[in-house]
């Protein structure tokens, strides 16, 4: 699809906000299929992305 938009969603596979983020990903491929390419692709985040402790 030349000129066209691509979306690409890094999981990162211990993140919470990935879980959290799933209704809205399955909603946006859902309105603009066939409009915008999808793709996802595994991301995972060094040690200064992550929390320090549980309360963090």
């Amino acid at each position: 699809m030349p000129g066209s938009l691509r979306v690409t969603y890094y999981l990162e596979v211990v993140s919470s906000w990935c879980w959290w983020t799933e209704p809205t990903w399955t909603e946006l491929k859902a309105r603009f299929a066939g409009r915008v390419e999808f793709e996802w692709k595994i991301a995972l985040m060094d040690e200064t992305g992550l929390p320090k402790s549980r309360a963090q």
